[in-house]
């Protein structure tokens, strides 16, 4: 019998160290720090590491070479959506983000995000950057989980040297090019933490090398001198600098002598804007072919990670879930999520954790298996022919149909999420003050169709991205509205930013919210000139910056609880149009 006991001990003790001994991730004694680095637009073949034989990313190859770097990751096919996937590991349909502006980008209340678990488990939390899913308050980071916010939450800036920035719901002057200004930011937030020695959750959301074509003269520089053209000069050298600061960030983890307890995570959020290299694969950015939606994706942890290439299919569903397992916080998730843990794949104890990966934008498609791709209405044996050369769905339309049918029915589920609320909330006591900005606004009458401007009213630079204003409203038939909720009673007061030449005053603008309306004729002219940007290369699609705006006050206005509708109406037009209008400002003047 004490032979049998001490056989069952031995072989007990046995089962362990094999255990152990198979675990490559271990469980450190205190909680690992964590850096998510995101990068805006940059393309799969936009790193030395992957055969691009005109860039140079030595930090990121290295960091890659030391990593478990997963060959077959996939996003979303633009900005807003991939960020909602990342920070709550859900589907974006789900999220109830359908856009990537006009409040489309909008992640619901009811999501739980990655901030909002780390804050639970005692971390601090800070983004720098682009943010994307929201910019009014509690859709703003720091109503989303995050302590610490530096940057902008629009899809993109139109000035990256030298700008406004927001920190906190403040309005800052930043000093210097925009990424090098936003990771020393990042940097400065790491640092008071690891004094603290308070574990730290730092995404760093890189809005680079999404348009607009900036970038500081001595990448610019290098990368004509190679023979390039302006755009591909500009794109290159702002892939140069975010290697630059990469390299600074990692190598600040190592002058703190924290690197080993800091987990580094490095992705893209989409593939490229134009038709540069992009190794071989079809598709550029808002294409649901590989090449708009396949990045690298890097996962290092000095000491407990193995570097390894891993090939299997993941997505960017799968970064919370891996986060959550690989620092053991504690977590009771609000939803049900789409991602898996990539832990079994680097310990080698599954190959795949997904048997797809399902993808949609508008009327695009797709379905990824780790041997077929069905996207749109084509099939590819995505294994043998990784850039998608030849359509075998006419030799194989039981496989077409069989995939069809798994994209269908997973389609249908998650049609069945969130929906985006795109009222505009107003009066919280956190953030009293609020901006309601022109691209948010619905124009009457709108546009019927994208190749045509309506004559009655328009955008400048005509779709009305991010930061575009209103212009050539040349009809008093034509008005404004943007939709609002009034989270508390309150007294608000209104202004409006406006443009307007001397020959236009006389404008007759009337304002009109709830049961309250004010009329008021513009007498004072003013007009700015659009600001001298650094731009490498004009880009059509996105609005310009004009120096300034002038402020037209509209009083103040007792609101009830509740949603109802701003609207904006030009009585009279004496000259040849109406104000030039960049957005209206609210603040709730009873808050404490």
């Amino acid at each position: 019998m004490k032979q049998l006991l001490c056989l069952t001990k031995f072989l007990a003790a046995l089962i362990a160290l094999t255990a152990c001994s198979q675990q490559t991730v271990h469980q450190p004694q205190h909680p690992p720090n964590v850096v998510l680095i995101l990068t805006d637009d940059q393309g799969y073949g936009d790193y030395s590491m992957n055969g691009n034989r005109w860039v140079e990313t030595p930090a990121i190859d290295q960091l890659a070479g030391k990593s478990a770097l997963f060959s077959n990751f996939f996003v979303s096919p633009v900005c807003a959506p991939t960020r909602a996937s990342l920070l709550t590991g859900r589907h974006f349909q789900r999220t109830g983000v359908n856009g990537v502006t006009r409040g489309r980008e909008n992640m619901s209340l009811e999501e739980q995000t990655m901030a909002d678990i780390f804050a639970g488990n005692g971390y601090a939390t800070g983004t720098f950057g682009k943010w994307h899913n929201g910019a009014h308050y509690p859709y703003h980071p720091n109503g989303r989980g995050f302590d610490e916010f530096y940057g902008f939450c629009a899809g993109h800036w139109t000035n990256y040297f030298d700008t406004e920035l927001e920190h906190n719901g403040r309005v800052i002057q930043s000093e210097g090019y925009i990424v090098d200004d936003i990771t020393d930011k990042a940097i400065s937030f790491i640092e008071e933490n690891q004094k603290d020695n308070k574990p730290f959750f730092c995404y760093l959301s890189i809005n680079t090398p999404h348009t607009p074509l900036q970038v500081p003269d001595e990448y610019f520089d290098k990368y004509k001198a190679k023979g390039l053209d302006d755009f591909n000069a500009a794109i290159y050298g702002m892939c140069d600098n975010i290697d630059f600061n990469v390299e600074r960030l990692l190598g600040k983890l190592d002058d703190l002598g924290i690197r080993e307890n800091t987990i580094v995570m490095y992705l893209s959020d989409n593939g490229p804007v134009n038709d540069r290299f992009n190794a071989g694969l079809k598709g550029l950015k808002g294409s649901t072919h590989e090449g708009g939606v396949k990045t690298p994706f890097i996962l290092n942890w000095d000491g407990k990670l193995e570097a390894q290439e891993i090939d299997g299919i993941a997505a960017h569903i799968d970064v919370l879930p891996t986060l959550v397992e690989l620092t053991g916080i504690e977590v009771h998730y609000k939803n049900t999520i789409d991602g898996k843990s990539l832990v079994p794949m680097i310990n080698g104890h599954m190959q795949e954790v997904h048997e797809n990966i399902p993808g949609r934008w508008y009327q695009k498609t797709r379905l990824r298996t780790p041997e077929y791709l069905m996207v749109n209405d084509a099939l590819y044996n995505i294994r043998n022919d990784p850039g998608q050369n030849i359509d075998i769905r006419t030799m194989h339309p039981a496989v077409f149909d069989s995939l069809k049918r798994v994209f269908d029915k997973w389609d249908s589920e998650v049609k069945s999420g969130s929906k985006t609320d795109f009222r505009i909330p107003l009066g919280y006591d956190a953030f009293p003050s609020s901006y309601l900005p022109a691209h948010e606004a619905d124009l009457h009458p709108g546009y019927t169709r994208y190749e045509e401007k309506p004559e009655e009213i328009s955008y400048y630079a005509f779709y009305g991205w991010a930061n575009d204003w209103i212009d050539d409203w040349t009809s008093t038939d034509a008005f404004i509205t943007w939709d609002i909720n009034v989270v508390e009673a309150g007294i608000f007061r209104f202004a409006v930013e406006y443009n307007c030449k001397p020959r236009d005053t006389g404008v007759l603008l009337k304002f009109e919210v709830q049961d309250h309306e004010k009329t008021i004729e513009v007498t004072e002219p003013f007009f700015s000139g659009l600001k001298d940007l650094p731009d490498r290369v004009e880009i059509e699609a996105e609005a310009p910056e004009k120096e300034s705006w002038a402020l037209l006050d509209l009083g103040t206005f007792p609101l009830e609880e509740g949603a109802s509708t701003i609207k904006l109406s030009s009585l009279e037009i004496t000259g040849e149009k109406s104000l030039e209008i960049k957005g209206v400002r609210a603040k709730r003047v009873d808050a404490d």
